[in-house]
């Protein structure tokens, strides 16, 4: 990843993405190995994308995950892209979203403790 990115690719840098003037800069799809570029780019990136950013945001939300300090983060080169030896992370639950349980029902209910007043 540092060949593509630079020295500092395992640095969290949103910096590397918003242009001088504030808006984001265009990656060439080149960069992106999984999803190939030009005639020949795969059909279904842009559902890859959205799914991808669902399940970021998720876990983002309701984790904090931090890689697994010494462990080689690097890519395996194959038709399905893979992290040559996993991505080994530490996670801990923010616990964020806490379930109530009123007295009178007998199971979970799906209104969050947290979230209830900015429902009402």
């Amino acid at each position: 990843m540092e060949s593509i990115w630079g020295k500092d690719c395992l640095e969290f840098k949103p910096e590397r993405w918003i242009s001088e003037r504030g808006r984001i800069l265009h990656v060439p799809s080149f960069k992106f190995i999984a999803f190939n570029a030009g005639p020949r780019t795969c059909l279904g990136k842009e559902m890859a994308f959205i799914q991808m950013k669902i399940i970021v945001s998720a876990i983002i939300w309701n984790y904090h995950v931090q890689v697994v300090e010494g462990h080689p983060v690097s890519p395996g080169i194959s038709i399905i892209l893979q992290m040559k030896h996993g991505l080994k992370m530490d996670q801990q639950n923010l616990a964020r979203h806490k379930l109530s349980y009123p007295r009178n029902a007998p199971g979970p209910s799906s209104q969050c403790v947290q979230c209830a007043p900015l429902r009402n």
